[in-house]
């Protein structure tokens, strides 16, 4: 009979780590992440901003758009007029005051307005404080389905300029302007627009104009620019994109 080989068995191979090793190795692994976890948080931090920064752009793009279709120079409550030959009413009742995001929550007040109200905290209550999709998603301001801008259905008379009553039918309401509903900025935070200095002056009285500008209050989640502000620059890590300036 032939003779039977014994095989060795490697125990080396088979044996685990030892008490030495994990060590050595958590230790790695611990330097590594401390020295690339600051890395990956700014390059967190940089993308959220990157993208709130596209966000304010393409909601005051979309804005400014939707004015200039309906032909108004503010945000109204209710876009019809009384008649189908009239213009929608300019009375400061009409006026819509600060516009936000549908979802989000609302941030805290680093710098307040330096009088009245609204500010960048108020809620919405669809009367001068309305969400943005009601005027650029969904054409119901106030959230009203009676309230809207004109629409191409609407445009049925010439314009006389002559008649300075008479609604220019040229212009409509051709959203939707946003893919909506518009939701929250990068780090939860609703955004919001200070609507009502579209107008020359608040209620069209005499007085000085003040910037309209889309806020994000930041990774902070607090307002540092002011709500009433001419001439305005982002104050803090707030970011700003200016819809209309004094200079208009």
């Amino acid at each position: 009979m032939p003779s039977k080989r014994l095989t060795t068995v490697d125990c080396q191979s088979e044996r685990g780590l030892s008490l030495i090793e994990a060590t050595i190795i958590l230790a790695v692994i611990s330097v590594l992440t401390s020295v690339l976890a600051p890395s990956i948080n700014d390059y967190i931090q940089e993308a959220k901003q990157a993208r709130a920064k596209k966000d304010v752009e393409t909601i005051g793009t979309a804005l400014k758009v939707m004015l200039r279709d309906v032909g108004e120079t503010w945000v109204m409550q209710d876009g019809n007029g009384t008649l189908s030959t009239d213009p929608p009413s300019h009375a400061a009742g009409n006026r819509v005051d600060l516009l936000v995001s549908a979802s989000g929550s609302i941030p805290t007040i680093g710098l307040a307005r330096s009088s009245g109200s609204p500010d960048w905290s108020a809620a919405v209550n669809d009367l001068g404080i309305q969400t943005l999709d009601y005027h650029l998603i969904l054409n119901k301001p106030s959230n009203v389905a009676a309230n809207r801008y004109r629409i191409a259905t609407d445009m049925t008379i010439g314009f006389d300029p002559t008649d300075g009553s008479q609604f220019n039918s040229e212009f409509a309401w051709r959203g939707a302007y946003l893919e909506g509903p518009t939701g929250a900025d990068p780090w939860g935070t609703r955004f919001a627009v200070n609507a009502e200095y579209l107008a020359k002056a608040p209620g069209g009285a005499a007085g000085n104009v003040n910037d309209v500008f889309v806020l994000c209050a930041g990774s902070d989640r607090t307002t540092n620019t002011r709500y009433d502000t001419d001439g305005v620059s982002a104050l803090g890590d707030d970011i700003i994109y200016v819809i209309s300036g004094s200079t208009r």
